[in-house]
C-alpha cells in the first residue's frame, strides 16, 4: 500500500503523510454516502440551498486557519489563500441562489400540450458524484463540483490528496447536511485505488480538474467501467483540463487596464499556476512598445519569497525545482530562437525554494515552444501583430480551448473576436476571472465541454427524466 506524502513548497518540511485507504474501506464509505443521498434527494432544491448556505458559515469561522494550511501545503501567499476562501463562499452562495430561484425546475412543454398529451423533463439527482480536485486553487476547484452536486441532490466523494487539509474542511462543513451523514466523504487514496473506484465502484459521475494527461487517464477508466457488470456502468464525466490561454491587446485598448489585467492578474496571480492564466499575449504593433514597457514595470514590482510574509506577492511553485527548471528550459529555448528577456529569465534560490524570477519575453514568434505549450508559472511571452485577423488566427493556433481575451474599446471588434474564438470562455477587457454567474467550460484539449457554475451548472449535474402523461383519464 502506497503512502501519500506532501512537503511544504517553501521550507521543504513534510506536512502530510498517510497510507492510501484501501478500495474495500472506500467502498464501505460509498455505501454509507449513497444511503444518505437517498434521503437528501427528498429535500426540495430550495431547502437544500438553505442548508448548504448555512454550512458555508464553517468557512467564515475558520477562514484564517484554512488560509494558513493552504499556504503551508501548496505555497500560495497567505493573503491570497484567505481571499480564495472569501471568493469561494461568494461562488457557492451564487449557486445556492440559482437553486432557490428554480434552476432545477422541470423543463415544461406547456405550449406543446394537447388533449391527450402533457409532458415535462425533470432534473433528478445522479446519486453519488466522485470529485478529484487539484492543488492550485484548492478551494475554488473543490467547490465547483461539490456545491453543484449537493444542490442537485447528490452525495459527494472527494479526493483532495494534493491539498489534503481542504478535503478535511469540506467534510466537516458538508458531511452532515440536514442531519444526514455522511453526505460528503473525503478520501485519501492513491492513483491505483482511484482508478479502481472509477472502474468498479458504485458511483454515478466523475468530476476531474487537472492536466490533459490526467484527463486522458480518467477517460480511459470511465471507458473500462463500461465493460463491467454494474448498477450504473455508463457514467458521465466532467473534465476541466489545462490550457494555453491568449490575450489580444487591440490598437484601441485602454493600455493601463490591459496591462493590469493581463500581467498582474492574468499572468502573475497564484504565481502563474492557473489553468486559465494568460500564457500568451498578442499586441497590436501600435501599442506593442508601450505594452512591453508597462508590463516590465509590473513584473519588476513583484516580490518572490516566503508565502507567509506580507510583502510576498509570488510564492514558490508547487512542483519545486522540477517546475522551475522546466520553465527555465522554455525561456532558454525562446532566447535561442531570438526572443529578448525584458525581465527575469533566471532562477534564484530563496530559503529552501528555487524561484524563477518573473520573466517577460519580447520578440517571440510561433516557432518558440513557449508559445505552444502551457506555462505553469510567471513567464509571459509577448508577440507583435499587425491586425485583428492575425491576432485571432494566432489565438486559435492552439490545441487548447479554455479561454481567450480581447482588450478593446470597440464593441464591434469585441463581438468579431468572440465569434472567431475557439474557446469555452471569451473575455472582453478582463481575463483569468471565473464568475459563478457564467458557466466554466473547456473546448478541445481543455476538456469535454462539461459545464460547471451558472444556473446551467445544476442541471448539468443532474440526470434527465422525461415525463409523458395522457391526461384524459386523470382527475
Amino acid at each position: 500500500m502506497s503512502t501519500i506524502e506532501l512537503r511544504n513548497p517553501f521550507t521543504g518540511e513534510q506536512v502530510f503523510s498517510m497510507p492510501s485507504e484501501t478500495y474495500e474501506a472506500v467502498s464501505s464509505r460509498i455505501a454509507e454516502a449513497r444511503a444518505a443521498a437517498c434521503e437528501w434527494r427528498k429535500f426540495s432544491a430550495k431547502d437544500r440551498a438553505g442548508i448548504v448556505r448555512n454550512a458555508l458559515q464553517y468557512f467564515r469561522d475558520h477562514r484564517d486557519a484554512i488560509a494558513r494550511e493552504v499556504t503551508r501545503e501548496m505555497g500560495k501567499p497567505v493573503s491570497a489563500a484567505a481571499a480564495e476562501v472569501d471568493y469561494m463562499i461568494e461562488r457557492a452562495e451564487f449557486m445556492c441562489r440559482f437553486a432557490s430561484d428554480g434552476a432545477l425546475a422541470s423543463y415544461g412543454l406547456t405550449p406543446y400540450h394537447s388533449d391527450d398529451f402533457e409532458g415535462r423533463i425533470d432534473f433528478v439527482p445522479k446519486g453519488l458524484v466522485y470529485i478529484i480536485t487539484p492543488w492550485n486553487y484548492p478551494l475554488f476547484c473543490a467547490i465547483n463540483g461539490t456545491v453543484c452536486a449537493l444542490l442537485s441532490g447528490s452525495a459527494v466523494l472527494l479526493k483532495h490528496t494534493t491539498t489534503p487539509s481542504v478535503g478535511r474542511h469540506f467534510e466537516r462543513a458538508f458531511g452532515a447536511l440536514g442531519d444526514l451523514k455522511p453526505l460528503m466523504v473525503n478520501i485519501t487514496v492513491d492513483y491505483d485505488v482511484s482508478a479502481r473506484i472509477i472502474e468498479t465502484a458504485d458511483i454515478d459521475h466523475v468530476v476531474f480538474t487537472g492536466s490533459v494527461q490526467g484527463g486522458r487517464a480518467i477517460q480511459i477508466s470511465v471507458a473500462k467501467r463500461a465493460s463491467n457488470t454494474l448498477r450504473n456502468p455508463f457514467i458521465g464525466v466532467s473534465l476541466e483540463l489545462g490550457s494555453n490561454d491568449a490575450a489580444y491587446i487591440a490598437e484601441d485598448a485602454d493600455l493601463e487596464s490591459a496591462v493590469e489585467w493581463t500581467v498582474r492578474i492574468g499572468r502573475l496571480h497564484n504565481s502563474g499556476q492557473s489553468c486559465c492564466a494568460v500564457k500568451r499575449v498578442f499586441v497590436h504593433e501600435k501599442l506593442y512598445e508601450c505594452f512591453v514597457e508597462a508590463a516590465a514595470r509590473v513584473m519588476a514590482e513583484q516580490r518572490c519569497g516566503d508565502p507567509t510574509a506580507p510583502e510576498t506577492t509570488l510564492g514558490p511553485l508547487f512542483g519545486g525545482d522540477a517546475a522551475v527548471n522546466r520553465l527555465q528550459s522554455l525561456v532558454d529555448d525562446a532566447v535561442a530562437k531570438g526572443a529578448t528577456v525584458v525581465t527575469g529569465g533566471r532562477s534564484e534560490r530563496i530559503g529552501n525554494a528555487l524561484f524563477l524570477l518573473p520573466t517577460l519575453l519580447a520578440d517571440v514568434n510561433p516557432q518558440m515552444t513557449v508559445l505552444k505549450e502551457e506555462t505553469f508559472g510567471p513567464v509571459l511571452p509577448v508577440m507583435k501583430v499587425k491586425s485583428d485577423a492575425e491576432a485571432a488566427e494566432l489565438v486559435n493556433a492552439s490545441e487548447y480551448g479554455l479561454s481567450a481575451s480581447i482588450f478593446t474599446r470597440s464593441r464591434a471588434r469585441a463581438e468579431a473576436f468572440i465569434d472567431a474564438a475557439e474557446t469555452g470562455t471569451v473575455y472582453v477587457n478582463r481575463c483569468n476571472f471565473v464568475d459563478a454567474r457564467l458557466g466554466w467550460i473547456g473546448h478541445k484539449n481543455s476538456g469535454n465541454g462539461s459545464i460547471a457554475l451558472s444556473p446551467l451548472g445544476l442541471p448539468a449535474f443532474s440526470n434527465l427524466r422525461s415525463v409523458n402523461i395522457d391526461p384524459t383519464l386523470l382527475v
